[in-house]
């Protein structure tokens, strides 16, 4: 009888193990893969799709994928192996442009003409930069908050004088005719107020975009100073992209980058990560901490970490 009963049980577990197999039949075949490359790494090609792309980006899917092809072969041509492979949908990995503050600054400084190399001599002259603009910003407040109270205080004796007139049902001639010149006056004075208060406006723009690379530079540098307006500083925002990796599902979110070099570098950094490779120290290496490099092939260092990567596992 206890056998049986031992036997009914353990077949409900079977089926209860297999039901639920069914049901997240995707999510298991994902972890699956996974444990799969952990245990004989680079025998099968991690698979990837297109997730979002923010608008802003102004990059076509089209184009995405081809700088991911352009990323994966910068693995695969010197290792031989078939490393990856692009998928419509579905992939083991999905590819997301996600735009916030860190492209938004690198917009608005590259439209402005601000070159950056992610370099300590950059980092010094971005400063500079940053220091100068501050002491603008703050003057620029004070003289805009000194003219509009100027401005309400005349905009309110004007009021206040047309109000008394109609009250007396009516200014003289000689009155309205004053009146209709500082109406004129204050349309003017009112369009300089906020003239000034746009070039305020746009300078403060360039500040946080300068304060957000800044932090970036600090984080990426590992600069000891104290971060510029703590921009992302509660939320830790400084990488240029990231390889997330959580039951089962994996991801490639792209934040930032200037150009296409810097691009496809970005894009093979991650892929890196989604091999299972960790930094490397060559500076100009692919799988480097920082995007500094100018090339878009891997360095002995890459390529070493690689080789190692592929001869883990336990078969």
């Amino acid at each position: 009888m206890r056998r049986a009963i031992d036997t009914l049980v353990l077949l409900a577990v079977l089926a209860g193990a297999g039901y639920a197999a069914y049901i997240y039949r995707d999510e298991v075949t994902r972890v699956a893969r996974q444990v799969e490359a952990r245990f004989v790494p680079c025998q099968k090609p991690i698979s990837y799709s297109v997730g979002s792309i923010g608008t802003q980006f102004g990059i076509s899917r089209t184009t995405l994928v081809a700088n991911l092809k352009e990323a994966e072969a910068i693995w695969e041509k010197p290792s031989l192996k078939d490393l990856f492979e692009y998928k419509q949908e579905g992939g083991d990995v999905t590819v997301n442009l996600v735009y916030d503050d860190r492209q938004a600054a690198s917009d608005l400084l590259k439209a402005a003409g601000v070159q950056i190399d992610k370099s300590k001599s950059s980092y010094d002259a971005l400063k500079a930069r940053y220091d100068s603009l501050f002491a603008r910003v703050q003057a620029g407040k004070a003289r805009y908050l000194k003219d509009v109270a100027a401005y309400q205080s005349r905009e309110d004796a004007y009021n206040a004088e047309v109000e008394s007139w109609n009250a007396r049902g009516g200014a003289s001639p000689q009155a309205y005719a004053r009146l209709q010149q500082e109406k004129a006056a204050l349309e003017s004075e009112l369009e300089a107020v906020n003239a000034a208060q746009a070039r305020l406006n746009d300078d403060i723009d360039t500040e946080n975009a300068l304060a957000t690379t800044l932090n970036q530079l600090i984080v990426q540098l590992n600069l000891n100073v104290g971060q510029y307006n703590q921009t992302g500083a509660a939320r830790g925002e400084f990488e240029e992209g990231l390889y997330e990796s959580a039951a089962g599902r994996q991801k490639i979110d792209i934040y930032e980058y200037s150009n296409h070099v810097e691009l496809v570098r970005v894009l093979a950094h991650e892929m890196g990560h989604a091999l299972g490779l960790e930094h490397v120290a060559d500076a100009q290496a692919i799988m480097y901490k920082i995007n500094q490099g100018k090339r878009l092939s891997l360095t002995e260092d890459d390529i070493a970490a690689l080789n190692a990567q592929c001869a883990s596992g336990f078969f």
